[in-house]
């Protein structure tokens, strides 16, 4: 396995050599990968389930130990290497099928080193996750776009698979790099990390991923006017409709209840 960079956390994986073409094919290829990958993801909608469970009674033993239950740190970091595994496989950066266990050998290799000393304060129940979101907000804007920018990379990786045979090195160093801050992301939520995540993304190929996450932020402000006025449509026609009923002749209003 290919060394990369340490920063955290700390994520390889080499790139397809081989990639199949037929799972290249546009739209067709990955709606094949969807559907096979349905029972691993009724597995993860499970483990999501679990895990809620356990970052709930994870916070009482931090808080009152001092130190992170080491069931909690086995399913997070485990939850965390299924997904990274069933998403390169969307990415097509893998043509492994994930499978539905937690073991990473020759697929990927992603490793947090579990925390020592975690901080009581961000453990408090709800007050804790609280703080942690609301700091998380502009790292958020920026998993978005970098998420956004891998998605077009990942589409455009379907046509060079497909008429080359070959995973171009640019996409696939972003897309890694897109799940690494999505990763640091989701360790901090979870408390494996009191560390903000890094910003840091490997800058290898530059004017292809300034490229892509500029398209990324184009994307993420389209969704979000878009979002926006979705939610004032939706305001108006309660408006409207409650306006209408105010405005029901009383005849008719007597009308209909008299059924």
């Amino acid at each position: 396995m290919a060394e990369t960079k340490k920063i955290y956390p700390q994520l390889a994986i080499e790139n397809n050599k081989k990639p199949n073409r037929w799972l290249a094919f546009p739209l067709l290829g990955i709606m094949v990968k969807i559907v096979i990958l349905i029972p691993v993801f009724i597995e993860l909608a499970i483990l999501y389930f679990v895990s809620t469970i356990i970052l709930f009674i994870n916070w009482f033993i931090i808080l009152f130990t001092g130190k992170y239950w080491d069931s909690a740190y086995s399913l997070f970091i485990g939850i965390m290497r299924l997904e990274t595994k069933v998403r390169f496989y969307l990415f097509g950066i893998t043509d492994k099928y994930p499978g539905f266990n937690f073991e990473t050998k020759g697929i990927l290799e992603l490793n947090i080193e579990k925390p020592q000393k975690p901080n009581r304060w961000l453990a408090i129940p709800f007050i804790g996750i609280l703080i942690r979101a609301i700091l998380l907000i502009p790292y958020f804007i920026f998993v978005d776009v970098i998420s956004r920018g891998a998605g077009v990379a990942m589409v455009l990786s379907w046509f060079v698979v497909l008429f080359k045979g070959i995973f171009p090195e640019s996409f696939y160093e972003f897309e890694k790099d897109s799940l690494r801050v999505d990763i640091a992301y989701s360790a901090y939520i979870y408390g494996l990390s009191d560390e903000y995540p890094s910003f840091s993304i490997s800058m290898n190929h530059q004017s292809v991923k300034i490229a892509l996450i500029i398209v990324g932020a184009i994307l993420a402000v389209f969704n979000f006017f878009g979002q926006i006025g979705s939610t004032v449509e939706r305001v108006n026609q309660v408006s409207n409709s409650k306006y209408q009923y105010k405005n029901t002749p009383k005849s008719n209003y007597n009308y209909y209840n008299t059924y």
